[in-house]
């Protein structure tokens, strides 16, 4: 588990070596610091990033292969966001739509921006933070984010129209901003306090 010097991770540190389940506790504080992160002048690869947090993600879940579609871009999207902020938004799309709906996930350029778009099928329940995410994302990129969509939660919902909304944001492009590494696939997939494994909890393997 990461700690820095944030009390609230020293603490929940502190509960895990005693071997207390953190999981519901940190999940709550990672999407609060998600929300809470400050602008940056780093950029992230979004095609690459959501590349690698998709690629875990449905490794990571207990889910037959086909949940999970995902089109990436070939060329670098790079924009300026913080990391924590963007893993925090694309889990909790993906986790609306377990355990047992679908999802399809593109990264695409458009005229000096990077567009992602995010569509739930069936979905179970969104967590109250999908939206909040999303739209703090553009907001700190300066971008626009669009949403629309039918009840989540089973309203004027049948098995012919089952749940479903979808999002699209266009988050200008930081041609200039350094560019940030992506992560490793395996290290979101087996570190038992990665963004995966927390904001996931529930439905990992």
């Amino acid at each position: 588990m990461q700690i820095f010097d944030d009390p609230r991770r020293l603490r929940l540190s502190g509960m895990a070596a005693a071997g207390a389940d953190v999981q519901p506790q940190l999940r709550l504080l990672m999407l609060a610091e998600a929300l809470a992160a400050p602008p940056t002048h780093r950029a992230l690869d979004l095609s690459a990033e959501t590349a690698v947090l998709c690629t875990a993600a449905s490794k990571a879940v207990r889910r037959r292969p086909g949940w999970l579609y995902v089109m990436s871009s070939p060329a670098p999207l790079p924009v300026a966001l913080p990391r924590n902020l963007w893993q925090a938004a694309v889990l909790c799309v993906l986790r609306c739509v377990l355990p047992a709906g679908r999802a399809v996930v593109t990264l695409q350029p458009g005229a000096g921006a990077a567009v992602a778009v995010f569509r739930a099928v069936s979905a179970s329940g969104m967590p109250a933070d999908t939206l909040p995410l999303l739209r703090r994302a553009a907001a700190l990129a300066g971008g626009l984010c669009l949403v629309t969509g039918s009840p989540v939660h089973g309203h004027s919902a049948d098995a012919a129209h089952p749940p479903h909304f979808a999002a699209a944001l266009r988050l200008p492009l930081a041609i200039r901003a350094p560019l940030r590494e992506p992560p490793i696939a395996e290290d979101l997939l087996y570190d038992r306090y990665s963004p995966v494994q927390v904001l996931l909890d529930g439905f990992t393997v």
